[in-house]
């Protein structure tokens, strides 16, 4: 899957992934709030095409699944990031957002830089060729389907 990276850094918490003003049951008011606590109006500017790349603690904070929702919404199917909060990741998967983690991945990645994902074969090439390379996921969670797109509002 090629895709482009939209960075972020490290300790990037839920807040500002979501921020609670944006909790609700509609979801055009949850996706408004993708991030809104660094890039306000990112949920405009996201491409079908785009993923998150960020450093360490991921999703810190609470465990609150909006973050992982908001993403869905928005159509953000892969979150690279050298680590995740525990819940955090789990939320991810549960929305059908790949959660993948490459210790270094922000050192490597600039804005808007087109990556070659594989998350079944563990593997992401970026723009310079470089391969790196992640524990993919147990085929049990691939064959059940669990990460594929679903709800995308756009």
């Amino acid at each position: 899957m090629r895709r482009r990276a939209r960075v972020f850094g490290n300790d990037v918490t839920l807040d500002e992934i979501h921020p609670g003003k944006y909790f609700s049951l509609d979801p055009e008011k949850v996706v408004q709030g993708l991030m809104a606590g660094i890039e306000p109006n990112f949920h405009q500017t996201v491409k079908d095409d785009d993923i998150i790349v960020a450093g360490r603690y991921f999703g810190m904070g609470s465990g609150r699944e909006s973050g992982a929702w908001a993403m869905q919404l928005a159509g953000i199917d892969i979150v690279i990031a050298e680590s995740f909060s525990r819940y955090m990741f789990r939320n991810c998967v549960n929305r059908g957002v790949w959660p993948l983690e490459i210790e270094g991945i922000l050192d490597k990645v600039s804005e808007k830089d087109r990556l070659d994902v594989y998350p079944e074969r563990g593997s992401v090439i970026l723009e310079d060729g470089e391969k790196l390379y992640f524990e993919p996921f147990p085929q049990k969670i691939i064959k059940s389907n669990i990460c594929q797109r679903k709800d995308d509002v756009r």
